[in-house]
């Protein structure tokens, strides 16, 4: 899909954003969210991947096995998953899911007061050297009820710049309307729903460091970096400037 076939508005978001629109709009990719004490140790994480050697792309996958948190090599099956993006997550870069320090959980929905699809909200944050971008080639978020998925989504989408860093913010991801839908029928709209758990996976390309990881928090607005406004105020000036000159073309 090339950006000159989008809406005028779809693509100076995306820009003003520092990130690119995904052929896969479903986990779509929300703004910035400004949030002290992200870093590790502070916030639980629900999957934390990092790159072997010098290699460029890093894959990881949890899932609860026998009521337990474990890696998976492979991850769930693109078939398996609502409106999948044709990925299937290989695994096997996952920072230790029970490692203390990484802090990672199964939390359940009633704990993260996700009560409707609208609520679910995953916080991307990245560590790459000189805040460089990356692709999110998938990143696929599991609902299970005991040992069982009965519901995944996914979506994928790059970054121009990761500069936000690791602890002090990161990148809001959201749910768009069909998957909301897709959600509230097979999920939250189910007896015992708050006692259902989630858990991720992702594949991202074009790493140069580590680790990349990504969280779960409650509904919350993303809010623009002053540098973000600057960018809009400097966008819209030259929308202006083009209508202009679309007027005089026409007079």
């Amino acid at each position: 899909m090339k950006i000159s076939k989008l809406p005028v508005s779809i693509a100076l978001t995306s820009v003003l954003l520092g990130m690119s629109a995904g052929a896969n709009a479903n986990l779509v990719l929300n703004g910035q969210l400004l949030s002290g004490a992200q870093g590790f140790g502070n916030a639980p994480r629900l999957l934390t991947i990092e790159s072997q050697g010098n290699g460029t792309t890093e894959s990881g996958a949890i899932g609860i096995v026998g009521g337990n948190l474990v890696a998976l090599t492979p991850g769930i099956a693109d078939a398996s998953v609502f409106s999948g993006n044709g990925v299937t997550n290989a695994g096997g870069n996952t920072v230790s899911p029970l490692s203390d320090n990484q802090k990672f959980g199964i939390p359940t929905l009633g704990s993260l007061n996700w009560t409707t699809a609208a609520n679910v909200n995953l916080l991307f944050n990245a560590t790459e050297p000189g805040g460089d971008g990356l692709t999110v080639t998938d990143v696929t978020l599991k609902f299970y009820n005991g040992n069982n998925v009965i519901a995944a989504i996914d979506g994928n989408f790059s970054l121009l710049s990761t500069i936000t860093g690791n602890g002090s913010s990161g990148f809001l991801i959201s749910v768009d309307a069909p998957q909301q839908t897709f959600l509230n029928s097979t999920v939250f709209n189910q007896a015992g729903a708050s006692a259902f758990r989630i858990a991720l996976e992702s594949t991202i390309t074009g790493v140069g460091g580590g680790a990349e990881s990504f969280s779960a928090v409650s509904a919350v607005t993303a809010v623009p970096e002053p540098e973000t406004y600057a960018m809009m105020l400097a966008g819209l000036g030259l929308m202006g400037m083009v209508g202009v000159r679309r007027k005089k073309s026409l007079q």
